[in-house]
């Protein structure tokens, strides 16, 4: 599936539009306890650091290892890919004893994940920020997809996949309806299904991608712009 009418990447010159930026990772943060500093920029707070460092370190092994050809990555342990994303230990992690235990878990889950997942496809979207513009509500909608999967059915747009450290269900929920939200700008449709993994309580979570009507999805994202501009959330669109 091709880029949908509307639709760019991150690295696409977009048309001069007067919309404010929705990013869904603020979003994150701000749901996970995450505070915005005057300057516009996210900072830790009341999110722990090594958090932080562990989902940077998800993100970007499953990236590396979603690069590689199916028959590559059929050869490449996947732990390997992960200890070189793997952060220092630092004053973030409670203890050398909390770092290893992260890292174990993390790795074992990671194994187990890509075992099974679409062993032999090669992902859509990966590790990719794009943005579609939403008229109705006055904003550009941007977000970071992990994996993004082709569908088979003409009705439904992708198979899509966020993996997470820790669960939150806010952060679920809003990035569902967000999803949703997105997939019809950009396609006119929802997506096939929406999976989550929360990675450290071994835990899967799959969602029909049409659980949620697109007015409901709408309204929803209206009111967490609403919430997020009181935050300071919103980015100023650049070119």
């Amino acid at each position: 599936m091709g880029v949908a009418a509307g639709m760019t990447s991150s690295g696409d010159r977009s048309p001069s539009i007067p919309y404010s930026r929705l990013n869904d990772f603020r979003m994150e943060y701000i749901l996970q306890g995450g505070v915005e500093e005057a300057c516009g920029q996210t900072c830790c707070c009341g999110i722990p650091r090594w958090k932080q460092q562990a989902q940077y370190a998800v993100g970007h092994t499953l990236n590396d290892y979603y690069s590689l050809r199916p028959e590559v990555r059929s050869l490449t342990p996947v732990q390997f890919l992960l200890e070189r994303r793997w952060p220092p230990h630092d004053k973030a992690f409670d203890s050398w004893m909390h770092y290893w235990d992260v890292k174990t878990a993390l790795a074992d889950e990671l194994t187990r994940f890509v075992a099974v997942n679409h062993p032999e496809e090669i992902p859509v979207m990966r590790y990719e920020q794009w943005h579609v513009p939403v008229p109705e509500l006055g904003l550009e909608l941007a977000m970071i997809f992990q994996l993004a999967w082709q569908s088979a059915r003409e009705d439904r747009s992708l198979k899509l996949q966020k993996l997470m450290v820790h669960g939150n269900e806010e952060v679920i929920t809003g990035f569902l309806h967000m999803a949703n939200l997105f997939s019809h700008k950009a396609y006119g449709k929802p997506p096939e299904s929406v999976e989550v993994f929360t990675l450290l309580d071994g835990q899967r979570h799959s969602f029909d991608g049409a659980a949620f009507t697109l007015a409901e999805s709408q309204d929803y994202v209206r009111l967490l712009s609403v919430f997020l501009d009181n935050e300071s959330i919103h980015e100023p669109f650049h070119n």
